[in-house]
């Protein structure tokens, strides 16, 4: 079974444990490495989100402001692999936007830190010109003119996780369809976007997560069986991911993964060194 988790939180951004306990916890579990990968949500007309006040803490309207942020954060990681000698790396989860000049300022900052990876994951859905976003998980509360047309922005949310992955910035590809937090959301209406999506990474070589957080909020992994086997079908490579967000969560559900991946016939994995 995987012995290592790369896509996990701390109290950095909305996880409920500091670093040094998720590393001691992954000692325990006999993880012989971990990835902390807390967010980085950076969009210059953040503060228009319905989530602006209750998350403001870990949004962010430039990279700059987050610079010295993050190399403190990456100082505290390389510590806890000191002290507790199981293997960290530095990663974020980034969600991705698509306002021009964007990129090229990522791009920019991760020059500016000390970091090992990232991973593309897409909380939010937007205009056609990526000014405007929209938090996918307060669906409900959002403007009526946004539910009128959702599966425009629904097709675009997939059509940036494609941008995101032909970026080639990308270790892997989180929570592919976190749209099922839509309840309109139905998988049949976006076929065309998420072959699309599918064909970006088979051409860069881009692993995707299998995510157990699918199965403890939903019964049912990210992605869904259909959208995992037409992934396995273009022998795109798997890595098993928690999502965890405290240390209860840390390698949850990993060996239902292990069975699921086997039982579709997988046979790449991502194994970071």
């Amino acid at each position: 079974m995987q012995k290592f988790s790369f896509h996990t939180h701390t109290v950095f951004s909305d996880g409920k444990n500091s670093i040094q306990e998720m590393v001691e916890k992954a000692k325990l579990l006999g993880f012989d490495k971990i990835g902390i990968s807390d967010h980085l949500i950076v969009h210059k007309n953040i503060t228009q989100t319905r989530s602006y006040e209750e998350q403001k803490r870990i949004y962010h309207q430039s990279f700059d402001e987050v610079v010295a942020a993050c190399n403190k954060h990456a100082e505290d990681i390389r510590k806890a692999q000191k002290t507790y000698g199981v293997k960290t790396f530095v990663g974020y989860e980034v969600d991705y936007f698509t306002y021009k000049g964007w990129e090229d300022e990522l791009r920019d900052f991760l020059t500016k830190i000390d970091y090992d990876y990232i991973i593309s994951g897409n909380h939010f859905l937007m205009s056609e010109d990526g000014e405007k976003i929209f938090d996918i998980w307060r669906f409900k509360d959002c403007d009526d003119a946004l539910k009128g047309d959702i599966k425009t922005y629904i097709k675009r949310h997939f059509e940036t996780l494609a941008k995101a992955v032909r970026s080639n910035l990308f270790m892997f590809l989180a929570h592919p369809d976190y749209v099922q937090k839509i309840e309109v959301y139905r998988e049949q209406d976006y076929q065309s976007e998420i072959n699309a999506l599918i064909d970006a990474l088979m051409q860069t070589n881009t692993p995707c997560e299998i995510s157990t957080k699918g199965l403890r909020k939903f019964g049912h992994f990210f992605p869904s069986d259909h959208i995992l086997q037409k992934m396995l079908k273009q022998n795109i490579a798997f890595i098993i991911s928690d999502d965890a967000h405290n240390i209860d969560e840390l390698g949850i559900y990993f060996e239902k993964a292990e069975e699921q991946l086997a039982s579709f016939g997988c046979k790449k994995r991502l194994i970071p060194e």
